[in-house]
């Protein structure tokens, strides 16, 4: 061990060992010598105190710690005074008591309690929002969504919570830290993709537009999801299904797309509700027209009206908060 380290650590091991009395008559006869050393003690075992809860002192490289904090701080062991000690202390080079008490506070603090992030809520209103996470990935919110993450990433994995509503992930790859967004007993594994994620109280729907992802309930792998590819889970009977999602228009929110492909009207009729925010009722009788495939980008709902009466035989009218098809 480096001579300088030793009057460091020597003192840490007798705070964690106070039943040792050699030690003690050792730790005693230096802080007899002046009243610089009592000084630097007292300085040093206040803030062992506050961390009588940490792990064992002596577990900690005080060696690596040092030149970590010593690199920090700028502080040079050639170039600072030296403190004479008698013994087994002598010849220890240090600046005078202040770089010592950092060093103790870093290694109780910094390499022996683990240290928890910070998380941050973000809530939106009536406005969509986005967030940028630590690692780059990006999470775009729909209104009345919330979303929990930490300042920054630590360990070896990189999660966050999707507690409600609807949003987009583009997850930055990082194959060495797998990407999770934890939902009640649920996750989904991420390393590198682009999904849409919709949350309500009894069921989670995902459509994923780039790479794969992994779904997880109750700690067992349910699925893998790949571009192209949604599905359903249903949080109370614990069953995910999974379907093409051609027709999904989950991202509509984001992009102002719609596509539809060979929809059958009543399924159009649903997404054109939930894109719009809007009721609309439709004839039994016209459920089986046939199917639509139209494109919609940036289409208001008068618009979208416009194009399915001259593409099918049909009168759309409004009254009160609601549109109604009918036959013509």
């Amino acid at each position: 061990m480096a001579e300088k380290d030793l009057y460091l650590q020597q003192i840490i091991l007798f705070l964690n060992n106070p039943e040792d009395k050699e030690l003690e008559n050792t730790i005693n006869e230096w802080r007899l010598l002046n009243s610089e050393n009592e000084r630097y003690y007292q300085d040093i075992y206040k803030i062992w105190q506050r961390a009588a809860e940490s792990a064992p002192l002596e577990q900690v490289n005080v060696a690596i710690a040092v030149d970590k904090l010593s690199a920090k701080i700028g502080y040079n062991p050639a170039e600072a005074e030296v403190i004479p000690l008698r013994s087994r202390f002598r010849a220890l080079k240090w600046t005078a008591g202040v770089a010592a008490m950092l060093a103790i506070a870093v290694l109780v603090y910094n390499y022996m309690q683990p240290q928890k992030p910070v998380y941050i809520t973000k809530t939106t209103s009536v406005a969509k929002d986005s967030v940028l996470l630590a690692d780059g990935s990006k999470v775009y919110l729909d209104a009345h969504s919330t979303v929990r993450y930490p300042e920054k990433f630590s360990g070896n994995t990189r999660p966050i919570y999707f507690v409600a509503g609807n949003a987009f992930f583009k997850i930055a790859k990082d194959a060495s830290k797998p990407f999770f967004i934890h939902m009640d007993n649920t996750a989904v594994r991420v390393l590198g993709t682009s999904f849409n994620i919709n949350k309500t109280t009894y069921h989670i729907n995902i459509d994923v537009k780039t790479g794969r992802v992994m779904f997880i309930a109750n700690r067992e792998t349910k699925g893998i999801l790949t571009a192209g590819t949604a599905a359903n889970y249903n949080l109370r009977t614990n069953k995910l299904t999974t379907y093409a999602s051609i027709n999904q228009n989950s991202d509509a929110w984001l992009t102002g797309q719609l596509h539809f492909v060979d929809e059958p009207m009543a399924d159009v009729v649903k997404k054109l509700e939930q894109h719009y925010k809007i009721n609309i009722d439709l004839d039994s009788n016209l459920s089986r027209l046939g199917k639509l495939n139209a494109s919609f980008i940036n289409n208001n709902i008068d618009e979208v009206i416009a194009v399915l009466e001259q593409t099918y035989p049909i009168k759309i009218s409004h009254k009160a908060d609601r549109l109604i098809i009918r036959r013509k």
